[in-house]
């Protein structure tokens, strides 16, 4: 696979270091997402994905020297109060919400997103998203094999965001570049690759079968895989949360396609 990606791949990664598996401190994840954007593959990373109640301590981090993000992602837990200030900051340019949380005013002036919780119907979500005029995020794994959605539910998100033409998010999980089985018989981990390819084949008005069959490739067959990623990608799929950036990376340029 002698291609390079990096075009499709520009701002891909947002950097989400202080989430599992790796739960960085804050002043460790901050600097490592320092050395990302310093780095050779910079174009790569988005913002630093960062929840509103840490915000001071982020803060404090940078008062003792720690370099400051340039883009900030910031979460937004149910319960929490509206974050009306940490909105106002002119590094924040996306926020992260349950679906159905009330966000303030302050939030329309960015992109917003809202996690579509895995019991709630894909078209049902869908159009809640799309009545905020927002966008969809869809947790892609987790601690445990039961919190990965199977490939028929992420393609019937992929094609409903593609049909209502709605950019979507997807995060956790999504360690490797191409579907794997999890160590020792704990099931599928969807690959971003994997994710790229059907959201441009839903952008492209592909079937959901279509899509499943994509998101369900493995490595093995990785060379078509890869030919069917394009800038149709990234007009569904805006980014993809990560708490390692050099994970992705390192797998990329092993695979020669960076």
């Amino acid at each position: 696979m002698p291609t390079s990606l990096l075009p499709v791949l520009a701002h891909l990664f947002d950097d989400a270091g202080l989430f599992p598996p790796a739960r960085m401190p804050m002043a460790q994840a901050l600097r490592s997402h320092h050395r990302a954007r310093s780095g050779p593959f910079r174009s790569l990373v988005g913002p630093f994905v960062c929840p509103v109640a840490r915000i001071e301590e982020l803060d404090a981090c940078v008062a003792s020297g720690i370099p400051a993000p340039e883009h900030l992602s910031l979460i937004v837990y149910q319960g929490e109060p509206p974050p009306r200030r940490a909105l106002l900051r002119g590094s924040v340019i996306q926020v992260e919400a349950p679906l159905g949380h009330a966000l303030p005013a302050e939030a329309l002036r960015i992109r917003r997103y809202f996690e579509v919780p895995p019991e709630v119907a894909v078209g049902t979500a869908i159009d809640e998203v799309a009545r905020h005029r927002a966008r969809v995020k869809v947790r892609c794994g987790g601690l445990t094999s039961d919190m990965v959605p199977s490939a028929h539910r992420l393609a019937e998100l992929l094609a409903g965001c593609a049909a209502r033409r709605i950019p979507l998010k997807a995060t956790a999980g999504l360690h490797h570049p191409f579907r794997q089985q999890r160590a020792g018989g704990g099931g599928p981990q969807h690959g971003f690759l994997n994710l790229l390819a059907a959201a441009s084949a839903a952008a492209s008005g592909a079937p959901p079968d279509e899509l499943v069959k994509l998101l369900e490739t493995e490595a093995s067959d990785a060379a078509s895989l890869v030919e069917r990623i394009d800038r149709h990608s990234r007009e569904l799929l805006a980014s993809i949360g990560t708490c390692s950036i050099d994970e992705p990376v390192a797998d990329l340029q092993q695979l020669q396609l960076l």
